[in-house]
């Protein structure tokens, strides 16, 4: 699986880009509706491979750290 980005600039009109960043600059994640749990998934391999510290994996993915924790040890499907 590969990750692409984009930038919102790209993608999202001007009003929706500037609601948007009324919420939320950096990174966000917009998961696809068909692909949650796999996306979210790998989303967390992800950020950890790149040393993001399990609490801000947590705070992005919208989930606890102790859910962070678990996909962690059960690591890639």
């Amino acid at each position: 699986m590969t990750t692409s980005y984009t930038n919102a600039r790209d993608v999202l009109p001007p009003d929706l880009l500037a609601e948007v960043q009324k919420h939320c600059t950096g990174l966000v994640w917009i998961p696809s509706p068909k692909t949650f749990l796999r996306e979210r998934r790998q989303l967390i391999l992800t950020l950890r491979g790149e040393g993001v510290p399990t609490k801000e994996i947590a705070r992005l993915a919208g989930i606890t750290t102790r859910r962070v924790n678990q996909i962690l040890a059960e690591g890639p499907r």
